[in-house]
């Protein structure tokens, strides 16, 4: 059954919603291995469309060695929160093999995340659940001792956002509420995740709405001019000032990280920065400009996927979301 033109526009913008709200709250194949050295300010996401019509969302992980000298390998392991049983397995894996991670999760120093459970509503998973993908914090394990948490506390969060020409947090306030579904608009959404559940192609379009924005996304989303002043500073304060924290723990791991195990080929266990993939391009910026590092490995790992076609979306409806997407971001830039 077809779904209306002004049903699947709604369908759409709420994806985007969903959208919105996840990346702020934190934002196929074989990976390449190849050493190659990298330009500065690439993005940590990108899409990839095969012959047969299947769209990939990958996410990036990148090595950085120090220009000179010795230290630790720095990888830059970028994540989206929702993701297939597969990618997380193979990021697992490859964050076990690491001296030292540091992740993120604001006020989770205990390494307990309110979200991870099942015995109460969290949009994120529940989103995951309607697509048939998994959330990270229910897919990663993060017991490892080398796990350690990089981020601001709650309180901490709370004062940055008192402060400043926007003297509140009600941003906040409404999108802690959106996630819990304690508002009538997280009510709303979490009534129309049941619909995108029971229908392939309902779940087909959102995926692709997801990849088509995830991946036209570049650099920080608190520079996006047309966001209302109050989202711009809570974008900053989501990832600016918390990748400041990560900065400073960082550079207190290098300082620490013993001379005898300096890795310059970036092959060794070494430091993980395990974060959302829309913190990566300012933190690479970081450790370029400030410790001293340059990339030298780049890896680019499956997310999760759509095939439109095979999910009985037509041409028509393909193009329409990626319009929708293409607008929307453009008047989120101000263009």
């Amino acid at each position: 059954m077809s779904v209306p033109t002004a049903s699947r526009r709604q369908l759409v913008r709420l994806s985007l919603l969903f959208l919105a709200a996840w990346c702020g709250l934190f934002a196929a194949g074989c990976a390449s291995r190849r050493v190659v050295v990298l330009p500065p300010l690439r993005s940590y996401l990108r899409v990839a469309e095969a012959t047969n019509g299947t769209v990939t969302l990958e996410v990036a992980v990148r090595t950085l060695v120090p220009i000179r000298g010795a230290g630790p390998p720095i990888r830059m392991v970028g994540v989206t929160h929702l993701g297939t049983a597969e990618f997380y397995k193979d990021l697992q894996e490859l964050l076990d093999r690491q001296s030292l991670v540091l992740f993120e999760g604001v006020g989770a120093a205990d390494k307990q995340f309110n979200a991870s459970g099942d015995e109460h509503y969290s949009l994120q998973p529940a989103l995951a659940r309607a697509l048939g993908l998994r959330f990270q914090l229910q897919a990663i394990n993060y017991q490892g001792s080398n796990f350690v948490n990089s981020d601001l506390t709650l309180p901490q969060l709370q004062q940055i956002l008192s402060q400043g020409p926007v003297s509140d947090d009600g941003q906040l306030g409404d999108l802690m509420s959106l996630l819990d579904g304690s508002s009538w608009l997280g009510a709303f959404v979490r009534f129309g995740l049941t619909f995108i559940e029971s229908s392939p192609r309902l779940q087909a379009t959102v995926r692709l709405v997801m990849i088509e924005t995830l991946g036209a996304v570049d650099g920080d989303l608190g520079d996006v001019k047309g966001l209302p002043p109050e989202l711009r500073r809570l974008m900053d304060a989501l990832i600016n000032e918390r990748n400041r924290v990560v900065v400073s723990d960082l550079r207190r791991a290098v300082a620490n990280w013993p001379a005898t195990r300096g890795d310059r080929s970036g092959r060794g266990p070494g430091i993980a920065v395990f974060y959302g993939a829309g913190h990566m391009v300012d933190l690479e910026q970081r450790w370029v400009r400030e410790l001293g590092y340059q990339a030298v490995a780049e890896e680019w790992r499956p997310a999760f996927s759509v095939n439109p076609l095979a999910a009985g979306l037509g041409d028509a409806e393909v193009r329409f979301a990626r319009g929708v997407v293409r607008e929307q971001l453009k008047g989120m830039r101000g263009r």
